[in-house]
């Protein structure tokens, strides 16, 4: 058994650091407390990989836009639970935020999802208004993939899907592909294997055995997932595939660590946060601690209110992403928000995104 105790207490000390600095900007951005975010390291310098417009995910699942937008919106809307899954999926396997309104052309975020039975009975009038709305997308540049995450494997997988099922070997890349290919998790059993998962490392086991999903969003998909009350399964389980970011922040706090372990490292540093020093003046804001939809329910049965397994996990990618750009204005740079949800050519801020 690996020592984990034995960290980089310096190190430590900027992952204290971060988390407090993200913390704090998503608490400001919501006005659940006031002040001017200043992007600092903790000695008070300059920090262009703490910039208030270089986008990291928030631990807690409910001050991670996307998710508070799968809980308070798709989970909430007036659909079946393949549609509601299906939307779920391609909020993160398309990537940038309010991509739903984007694919329908609509204003609205509570009335902007794809009918995706529509698209399996291969409903050709709806599909034509979606494919010219991917056109339309492109023509003003509303962006459609997220800027944080690589998403060739999916796009990949979802083309060799359509080449497969229409008989074209030759067929390039479009970005309606996803769609069909998302569709089919309703007739391939994947969306009735989530349904029966009562464990996250179940659902993640499911999402791993479709093409092209691998390690990353098959955790990310489970979790993302997760947050739908219609699931049986929750953020707090133990269990975690540690990303690429993760990874990295573990070499660098424990050298020595052997890789097969890595998940360890992760239930360590959730297991004992405040012993550590991890979570030290990082104050979680009562209003974060659960979201709620528009009968002012809870959605969530239980409180947000600390480190979770998945939240921590997404915490040290996150670190681990911020120490190889921080000295590196021009990568940060590329990690800016990445919104689609604009129609009036103006910009929105994160606040205004998630009301």
């Amino acid at each position: 058994m690996f020592n984990w105790y034995n960290f980089n207490d310096d190190l430590m000390k900027d992952f204290n650091w971060f988390l407090y600095k993200v913390n704090q900007r998503s608490c400001i951005q919501l006005n659940y407390i006031k002040g001017k975010y200043e992007s600092v390291n903790r000695f008070g310098e300059n920090d262009f990989g703490l910039g208030v417009d270089v986008e990291y995910f928030h631990p807690t699942i409910t001050l991670d836009d996307r998710m508070r937008y799968i809980a308070t919106n798709i989970s909430q809307a007036d659909m079946d639970i393949h549609n509601i899954l299906c939307n779920t999926y391609i909020s993160h396997f398309y990537g940038a935020r309010g991509v739903h309104q984007t694919l329908t052309n609509s204003r609205d975020p509570k009335n902007c999802f794809i009918d995706f039975h529509k698209i399996l009975e291969n409903n050709q009038s709806y599909i034509d208004t979606i494919k010219h709305n991917i056109v339309i997308s492109k023509k003003e540049k509303k962006p459609i993939w997220g800027t944080t995450e690589l998403h060739t494997s999916l796009q990949t997988a979802s083309r060799n899907y359509i080449r497969k099922k229409n008989n074209d070997p030759l067929k390039k890349f479009d970005t309606f592909d996803m769609l069909e290919w998302v569709a089919s998790f309703i007739k391939n059993g994947t969306n009735q294997k989530l349904m029966e998962s009562k464990h996250i490392k179940d659902a993640y086991a499911t999402l791993k055995k479709l093409d092209g999903v691998g390690d990353y969003f098959a955790f990310h998909g489970a979790a993302s997932t997760s947050v739908l009350p219609q699931m049986k399964y929750h953020v707090d389980q133990r269990f975690v595939a540690p990303g690429p970011g993760a990874r990295y922040l573990i070499k660098r706090m424990w050298p020595d660590a052997p890789t097969r372990e890595y998940a360890d490292a992760i239930y360590f540093l959730r297991e004992n946060a405040d012993s550590i020093g991890l979570t030290d003046n990082v104050y979680f804001h009562p209003k974060t601690f659960n979201v709620w939809n528009d009968k002012d329910i809870p959605v969530f049965e239980y409180s947000h209110d600390s480190l979770k397994y998945y939240g921590t996990e997404v915490l040290s990618c996150q670190f681990g992403i911020y120490l190889q750009i921080r000295n590196n204005l021009k990568a940060c740079l590329k990690r800016r928000v990445s919104r689609s949800d604009d129609f009036n050519n103006s910009t929105i801020n994160l606040e205004e995104f998630m009301i």
